[in-house]
């Protein structure tokens, strides 16, 4: 684990192994331990670097950072996987520093549009008013219908308690919201501009509750001629709820770019 200040923020990530270097963007909740499985996995071959977002509002800001970080850490080139939040930011990232990204793998993730705005203003406004601790308890019982069926379950609500703990907990939470709301003010210039060009994949779940047909459409649309693996179930979170098939993927798909 490290920290370090960039992009006007105090970044903590976690870095290891060596090699090409694979970054690795989380989602929602902003826990880079979340690719826990993954990185331990790639950093016999790569050097993994995993961030835990700060409360930023907006996913320009978050790219700056991640660029200003990886500069800090004499990185010029990376893979950069992303799963759903962590997918839209990869976007954002490679839109604004594009000669820096090697790969792109995208997971779990499209983009809201204007018919999400009513429902992400809702669930803010519930955010700031509700009481933090009953908010915190709902997030438990959203992500144990996510994660039903993981062995893992009560280890990844654990770090997920301990990412939401306190005012900070909320206010990196609430931050989350304006970058979505942030976002889909600025899809439309988005989708008139071509996605970065260099090789891409997308992998997603039929069955997945959170990421609509709508929502991936739109990342197509910016990415036509990736590569797209589709998993008949799985659910939202697939390295939770399919971690071998999913670690195959990824790890396949990084196996087969030129060093």
């Amino acid at each position: 684990m490290r920290s370090r200040p960039a992009g006007g923020f105090d970044w903590r990530y976690y870095a290891g192994g060596s090699g090409d270097v694979v970054l690795l963007l989380t989602g929602g909740v902003g826990i880079g331990i979340g690719w826990l499985d993954l990185g331990l996995s790639l950093e016999g071959r790569y050097r993994v670097i995993a961030v835990d977002y700060p409360p930023a509002c907006s996913f320009a800001d978050l790219a700056d950072g991640v660029t200003e970080l990886l500069a800090a850490e004499n990185v010029d080139r990376a893979h950069v996987v992303g799963q759903s939040m962590g997918g839209m930011l990869a976007e954002v990232l490679s839109r604004r520093s594009p000669t820096m990204v090697r790969s792109l793998v995208l997971t779990g993730t499209g983009f809201y549009g204007e018919e999400d705005r009513p429902r992400l203003v809702d669930k803010r406004t519930q955010l700031e008013k509700n009481p933090w601790e009953a908010v915190r308890e709902q997030i438990r019982q959203a992500l144990r219908a996510t994660w039903k069926g993981s062995d893992d379950l009560e280890f990844w609500l654990e770090r997920v308690d301990a990412a939401t703990d306190g005012e900070a907990g909320r206010a990196r939470t609430i931050a989350g919201y304006d970058a979505f709301l942030d976002l889909i003010g600025r899809l439309p210039a988005m989708l008139e501009q071509p996605g970065w060009k260099g090789p891409t994949l997308l992998v997603r779940s039929d069955d997945d509750p959170l990421i609509t047909e709508r929502q991936v459409g739109r990342l197509l649309q910016m990415h036509p001629d990736a590569e797209v693996r589709h998993y008949a179930t799985g659910g939202h979170s697939l390295l939770v709820s399919r971690p071998e098939d999913y670690l195959h993927d990824v790890m396949s798909f990084l196996a087969e770019q030129p060093a």
